[in-house]
C-alpha cells in the first residue's frame, strides 16, 4: 500500500491502522483469523452450554452429565485463545494515558519497554504451559476424562501467538509505527447513518 499510517510519536497514545497494511500483518492475518473465530465459537459454545443444561434438566428432567465441566473447558479455551486478539488490537488494559504527559522520545522509550516486557513474560508462560502439559499428559478430567494437556494446549498455544504479536509491536515500535491493528468487519462506517435527530450528536 501507498498511505502512511502516522507514525507512534505523532499521537500520545498509539493508533490502531487496518490489519493488512504492513507486510507482517498481512503474514499473520489467516492465523489472526483463526484465533478470533475460534475464540468466538468457543465463546459461544460456552454460553450456549448452561442454557441447554438448564433446558435439559427443568424442561426434560434429563440432565446433560458433563455439561458443567465442558462449559468450564471452554471458559478456559476462550480466554488464551481470544487473548493474542486481544493483544494486536490493543484492547487490553494499557493506561496509555499517562504517555500522553511524556515527551515524544519518551513515549517511544516506554513503548519498547512494554512490548519487550510483554515478549518475555508471554514467552515465560508459554514456556511454564509446555513443561505442564509435560507433567500431566496423563491425568484428564473426572466426569468426561477431558486430558489435561488440551486444557494446557489451549494456554500454550494462545500464550505463544501472544508472544509472537508482542514481538510484531516491538518491532513496529521501533520503525515508529502504529502498534495495534483492526479488521476489516471492526471499521467504522464511511457514510453518516440515517439517524433520527435526536440520536445525532
Amino acid at each position: 500500500m501507498t498511505s502512511q499510517a502516522p507514525s507512534i510519536d505523532a499521537l500520545p497514545a498509539s493508533p490502531a491502522v487496518d490489519s493488512r497494511h504492513f507486510a507482517v500483518d498481512r503474514t499473520l492475518e489467516p492465523l489472526r483469523w483463526l484465533f478470533r473465530w475460534g475464540s468466538l465459537a468457543m465463546l459461544i459454545a460456552m454460553v450456549a452450554l448452561p442454557f441447554i443444561q438448564v433446558m435439559a434438566r427443568e424442561v426434560f428432567s434429563s440432565p446433560i452429565v458433563g455439561a458443567e465441566e465442558l462449559a468450564r473447558f471452554m471458559l478456559i479455551c476462550t480466554v488464551f485463545i481470544a487473548l493474542p486478539y486481544v493483544v494486536s488490537a490493543g484492547a487490553n488494559i494499557r493506561m496509555e494515558e499517562f504517555l500522553g504527559f511524556l515527551p515524544g522520545p519518551m513515549v517511544r522509550t516506554v513503548q519498547l519497554l512494554i512490548a519487550a516486557t510483554a515478549v518475555v513474560a508471554f514467552a515465560v508462560a508459554a514456556i511454564s504451559s509446555l513443561v505442564a502439559i509435560r507433567a500431566n499428559f496423563d491425568n484428564a478430567t473426572p466426569t468426561l476424562g477431558i486430558p489435561y494437556w488440551i486444557f494446557l494446549g489451549a494456554a500454550f498455544t494462545g500464550l505463544t501467538m501472544t508472544t509472537v504479536e508482542s514481538a510484531v509491536q516491538f518491532v513496529k515500535a521501533l520503525r515508529r509505527q502504529p502498534l495495534y491493528v483492526t479488521f476489516p468487519g471492526e471499521h467504522e462506517p464511511e457514510e453518516e447513518l440515517d439517524l433520527p435527530g435526536e440520536l445525532r450528536h
